[in-house]
């Protein structure tokens, strides 16, 4: 890189996917501005590994849709896509029912279903990679 300027560290270790690691995307019109991916990064790989995927408003509906039939396994969704992910969704929980957004998706097959983790105000980054781990990754088929 230029000098002294470091690579950041923006996945952890060895960046490698095999066929047997568990995708997941973070998806946000900035998404490398947001330090979720890299703080769940230390949380779930080799496993599995969130991927930062900027996507533009216009092409949010295609990317959402199109997860259905791609071997990503979830993406946790930013605050500006979480009320439009809705109408996506076949499976809703409680949470996104109740407060109207949407900040995690998991595929089941062909089916999207939805969840909101950050309802109790989540203090920190650090802290909802935490539940999203433990409620969502950690366990996963």
């Amino acid at each position: 890189m230029g000098i002294g300027l470091d690579a950041p560290q923006t996945m952890n270790g060895d960046d490698s996917i095999t066929s047997e690691t568990k995708l997941y995307g973070l998806i946000a019109e900035e998404a490398m501005k947001n330090r979720l991916f890299a703080v769940l990064n230390k949380l779930i790989k080799p496993e599995a590994m969130m991927i930062p995927m900027n996507i533009r408003s216009d092409d949010f509906y295609f990317t959402i849709a199109n997860m259905k039939k791609s071997k990503v396994s979830g993406a946790y969704i930013a605050k500006e896509y979480q009320e439009a992910v809705i109408e996506l969704l076949d499976e809703k929980d409680e949470f996104v029912e109740a407060y109207g957004k949407c900040d995690f998706v998991v595929r089941d097959g062909e089916r999207l279903k939805g969840f909101f983790a950050e309802r109790n105000d989540v203090g920190s980054v650090e802290e909802l990679a935490q539940i999203l781990y433990n409620d969502f990754i950690k366990d996963a088929k």
